[in-house]
């Protein structure tokens, strides 16, 4: 049998075999590169997905109980809630004032999140029952029944939104509730949704109207929360024909840089239209609508007839006390 030529049976020399751990080595980087990226986009997008959610449920909340405000049953065609319908504050209320009587809210001023207080009467429609049978506010905590002027009872919710950090979630920037019991006093607060770091709010005013007149339609002025042109004011709060809210939502923790740069991630056009740049690697994006008040300003003002006399001002309703 003949005996295969020396040169078949000799291995792989030193050079071969450095090639091939390279090749081998570069195919590995490549598909950890890969990888990686893959990763890192996958959890941005998971970080975003869950952001917008936030912001989404944070506006849809404020919403609802924006267009809420001013809504009043009747007895003996009287309205139960003749009240101020809703009260917004720059820089959010002072700590003082977290429980304070509605018309003794104070506004802390600055340039922190705003705060907005909105009453309206409380039914089993509008924000449904607690165990006992009581309408419940923004914690589901029960409203308690109390007289009004036109001597009927009546559960006046008090639903006050703000921004603060929850200490029981890393001092988390979290959108809160505190309302109230009906009976003179606050249930406790309720942290609502966490991960909403800003909270601004303009409002569209129209010219103020005169007695007999009705109510002008055409907005005349975009002004801040606490613009003293509204005041506490009922006849003033007549004039507001939309809320326009802004809210800042942030991701729940920093994404992963990836191939983008810190600057690139931190990069987000605030509610004032200021294009800011922060270095924390958390994603933040600002989220905007505009809410008619459909309770404290019907849409289409006309002349109506109450007890055989034309009533030439829809609205005079709201020219009440607090």
């Amino acid at each position: 049998m003949k005996s295969l030529p020396a040169r078949s049976s000799r291995g792989m020399t030193l050079v071969e075999l450095l090639v091939a751990m390279v090749i081998g080595l570069f195919l590995i980087l490549t598909v950890v590169s890969v990888f990686v990226t893959t990763t890192a986009s996958s959890r941005v997008s998971v970080l975003t997905a869950q952001m917008n959610e936030d912001a989404a449920l944070a506006i849809e909340l404020l919403q609802e109980q924006i267009r809420l405000s001013g809504y009043s049953g009747q007895n003996a065609g009287t309205r139960n809630f003749t009240g101020v319908p809703l009260l917004g504050c720059d820089g959010g209320f002072t700590a003082a004032s977290a429980t304070n009587p509605f018309n003794q809210l104070i506004c802390a001023g600055g340039n922190g999140p705003d705060a907005l207080s909105i009453r309206y009467e409380a039914t089993d429609l509008n924000s449904g029952v607690n165990d006992n049978g009581l309408p419940v506010d923004c914690t589901s905590a029960g409203i308690a029944a109390a007289i009004q002027g036109n001597g009927a009872n009546a559960s006046i919710a008090d639903n006050r939104f703000y921004i603060e950090n929850d200490p029981g979630n890393a001092n988390t920037p979290t959108l809160y509730c505190r309302g109230s019991n009906g009976a003179g006093g606050f249930n406790p607060r309720s942290a609502l949704i966490p991960n909403i770091e800003d909270l601004q709010l303009r409002y569209a005013v129209t010219r103020l109207s005169a007695e007999g007149q009705l109510m002008p339609q055409q907005v005349t002025a975009h002004v801040d929360a606490s613009a003293p042109v509204l005041g506490n004011n009922a006849l003033n709060w007549s004039r507001v024909a939309a809320v326009h809210i802004c809210l800042v939502a942030r991701s729940a923790q920093p994404v992963p840089l990836g191939d983008n740069q810190v600057a690139d991630v931190g990069r987000f056009v605030d509610c004032n239209d200021v294009v800011q740049n922060r270095v924390d690697r958390f994603l933040r994006r600002s989220y905007r609508t505009t809410v008619f008040l459909r309770n404290a300003r019907p849409a289409v003002p006309a002349t109506f007839q109450l007890n055989g006399a034309v009533v030439q001002n829809p609205y005079r309703h709201m020219n009440v006390a607090n």
